[in-house]
């Protein structure tokens, strides 16, 4: 049974082979009734449809869902890998939505059971994700201002709240003049541009300027330090460039004449920064993740870390970032033996102690 939008059930329409079985359909059949039934962004729905296209119909053809077994789960893994060339992290992403589409198909009755259950990908996620992430390459202080001068003067304040306030792509492409308090030395990231809107061809999604995903609904975003090197550049770009738009956008496109796409970012803006600047080649992320680090490393507390960034607990930040606290036994070692020492306690101290 679903659930429609108003709270009453209704029950789940099928397609069926001509004897009426829905277990006789083809995979892809019942992926596409599986990716209908949620209520997805359209986003997601492109990336749905493209795991069919791409991996799929080309793999499973018309072979009726009924008919798999676990030898063949475990040869399309293998063909992901040796004939798609798919790297470890795509396939195990593939796999498992896959297997919440056979769990939904039992749940619906539409086969017995689900034989991805019985298979067991290699490795763990966490230590894969781990060693991902301590491979990627991390900018240096010098290497962010190298591209911080070298970025187009239109859109440089951009980088700077990449790298001085933590914001994702999305959300730095969406700040406007009212989420800035100057005064206050805060900046208040409740918006995003998502390339998610309904369009004629649906091949291209239409941008459009929405809330950023709340971990509570009473908190739509979330409130961050503003530095005074971050605000002294977003003064003068206000200056030099103003706002655009009902929204006061800060950053338009480059005819100001919309919002900017990530695709012009990251070819026009981001891509040249890094030439300018001579600086290897690493994604726009590792602004954020470079903010995330110089936070850690200066000892702001996790919480107030991760309520900046909005992450929904430490956690997140321990996967991120787990290479600054691997080293925290040593150092909490010498911090405590250097406190226990005669002369350590600050003036205040000895002279209350006198």
């Amino acid at each position: 049974m679903a659930r429609s939008k108003d709270g009453p059930e209704k029950p789940t329409t099928f397609w069926c082979d001509a004897d009426g079985n829905p277990g006789k359909q083809a995979v892809t059949a019942v992926w596409e009734q599986w990716t209908n039934q949620r209520e997805l962004e359209n986003s997601t729905k492109k990336q749905y449809r493209s795991i069919r296209n791409t991996t799929l119909e080309p793999f499973f053809k018309a072979r009726s869902i009924t008919s798999l077994k676990v030898a063949d789960i475990e040869q399309w893994l293998l063909w992901m890998e040796q004939d798609r060339k798919l790297s470890a992290r795509t396939r195990r992403q593939r796999f498992s939505f896959f297997s919440g589409m056979m769990d939904w198909a039992v749940a619906n009755q539409i086969i017995g059971h689900n034989p991805c259950k019985k298979i067991r990908l290699a490795g763990s996620r966490a230590k894969e994700n781990r060693e991902r992430k301590s491979g990627a390459r991390r900018l240096t202080t010098r290497e962010v201002l190298a591209m911080l001068n070298a970025a187009p003067p239109r859109y440089r304040a951009m980088l700077w709240l990449m790298a001085g306030c933590g914001l994702r792509i999305g959300e730095a492409m969406a700040v406007s003049r009212n989420q800035i308090d100057f005064q206050a030395e805060v900046l208040r990231v409740d918006f995003q541009i998502a390339e998610d809107g309904e369009s004629e061809s649906g091949k291209n999604s239409a941008l459009q300027r929405r809330h950023v995903k709340a971990r509570d609904d009473e908190e739509p975003g979330r409130v961050v330090p503003l530095p005074p090197n971050v605000a002294f550049e977003v003064r003068r770009h206000i200056k030099n460039h103003g706002v655009w738009g009902p929204e006061r956008l800060l950053f338009p496109n480059v005819t100001r004449t919309g919002y900017l796409y990530a695709s012009y970012f990251y070819r026009q803006i981001w891509l040249p920064a890094l030439t300018k600047g001579e600086v290897p080649y690493c994604k726009p992320h590792s602004m954020r993740h470079y903010y995330g680090s110089r936070l850690l490393y200066a000892g702001v507390p996790e919480n107030d870390v991760a309520d900046w960034m909005g992450h929904s607990s430490t956690n997140v930040l321990r996967e991120h970032y787990h290479y600054i606290f691997e080293g925290a036994e040593q150092r909490g070692r010498a911090a405590i033996a250097t406190m226990l020492t005669p002369g350590a306690d600050d003036p205040a101290e000895r002279e209350e102690l006198t």
